[in-house]
């Protein structure tokens, strides 16, 4: 299977792949060896400004991507995408003003899931029981706080909840709402959500 890791600067970005059968329009093509290091996330936005969106063939993707990204601070995070058990009820949040999920940074020993299980907790202030249904996957972007570049990997799963509704938000982490919604719903408000993410949902279902 082609591995494909597409890292999002704003609306621009850079598709890392090792597959070689495709092409966008209006996209440059590259390989691993004609791809710059670039040392801020100011200097790759410039870079994707002067030269579009950028495709960069190699065999091993993921680690090019990270040689290109690696003055860059590494940086993982996990959330969900949660559903109200046996109803069409999702719950989404407002953070920064963007439409969002629920998601925040791995801390020393939990796993990915168990990550995402505690952030849904903190952000919304739901406790009852939460259920895996599948990983949905993965989206990376870049962004720049206090001076410093980051690189962002996380980790979005599909949950399933059964517990008491009511939402109390966690202000301190910028959150101004959170709702539940029907799918009809929060997909017509996608646009308003991170590039990444809206790609992400709309390709995996």
């Amino acid at each position: 299977m082609p591995q494909k890791y597409k890292v999002f600067l704003e609306q621009h970005w850079i598709l890392f792949t090792d597959e070689r059968n495709f092409s966008l329009e209006n996209t440059a093509l590259l390989n691993d060896t004609s791809l710059p290091q670039l040392e801020s996330y100011q200097g790759a936005l410039q870079f994707l400004l002067q030269k579009g969106n950028q495709i960069c063939y190699s065999d091993k993707p993921f680690e090019t991507m990270r040689e290109f990204f690696s003055l860059f601070k590494w940086l993982r995070t996990a959330g969900a995408l949660v559903q109200l058990e046996t109803q069409d009820q999702f719950l989404w949040i407002e953070r920064l003003g963007y439409f969002d999920l629920p998601k925040g940074k791995i801390e020393k020993g939990e796993t990915d899931l168990e990550a995402a299980i505690r952030e849904v907790q903190e952000e919304t202030g739901l406790l009852g029981s939460f259920e895996l249904q599948h990983e949905i996957g993965k989206t990376y972007h870049c962004y720049e706080m206090r001076g410093k570049s980051y690189l962002k990997e996380n980790t979005w799963f599909a949950l399933e909840y059964n517990g008491a509704t009511s939402i109390k938000v966690q202000t301190e982490e910028g959150i101004e709402k959170a709702y539940w919604l029907e799918t009809a719903d929060w997909r017509q408000k996608l646009p308003e959500t991170y590039p990444g993410l809206r790609e992400l949902l709309l390709h995996s279902s």
